[in-house]
């Protein structure tokens, strides 16, 4: 069986930068690459990545001076990281289940490449139903991550399962026949 490798989809040579950058600073990279992250480097190793809704977010919408913000004030960190051979399908599932939407990539230990949602829409569109937590199967659909009551048990779950029209916790859904 064959499948789509991270490597064949990744952006290569991401951006990387130190993390004593102000916020201004990696903004105006940002704009000058035309991309929506960066890298952030701290004595050579990769430590975070900060995106530009960090910049909104963190910066502007609390009334900071991205002048005077450094970026690893602001960075994403621990960072989770995908091997290049890895399939893309379980690249996607790994984003939904972090709920990120970009992904170091890399090769022997060293940051080869980043993966985006929109990368994984460009070669396949199918599968950012993966990313965004929608599974389909052998003629079913099973959407996971919902929140609710449980058709079963009626207990609240924070992560029900949509199954042939029914809402399940974990639980139940485990102890069911299959459908």
């Amino acid at each position: 069986m064959s499948f789509i490798k991270v490597s064949e989809v990744m952006s290569r040579n991401p951006i990387k930068v130190e993390s004593t950058l102000t916020a201004a600073e990696g903004a105006k990279i940002m704009a000058q690459k035309g991309i929506s992250s960066l890298l952030i480097e701290e004595e050579g190793k990769i430590s975070g990545i900060v995106t530009e809704r960090d910049i909104v977010t963190k910066i502007a919408a609390a009334g900071l001076s991205a002048d005077e913000v450094k970026l690893r004030k602001i960075m994403s960190s621990p960072l989770v990281y995908i091997e290049a051979e890895s399939p893309l399908e379980i690249a996607a599932e790994m984003m939904w289940k972090k709920k990120i939407r970009r992904l170091p990539v890399t090769m022997n230990g060293e940051v080869v490449g980043i993966l985006t949602e929109n990368d994984i829409v460009r070669i396949s569109p199918g599968l950012i139903e993966i990313s965004r937590g929608i599974f389909t199967t052998k003629n079913q659909e099973i959407i996971r991550g919902i929140h609710g009551i449980c058709d079963s048990c009626h207990e609240f779950s924070e992560n029900l399962i949509y199954k042939a029209g029914s809402y399940y916790c974990e639980k139940c859904y485990s102890s069911q026949e299959p459908l």
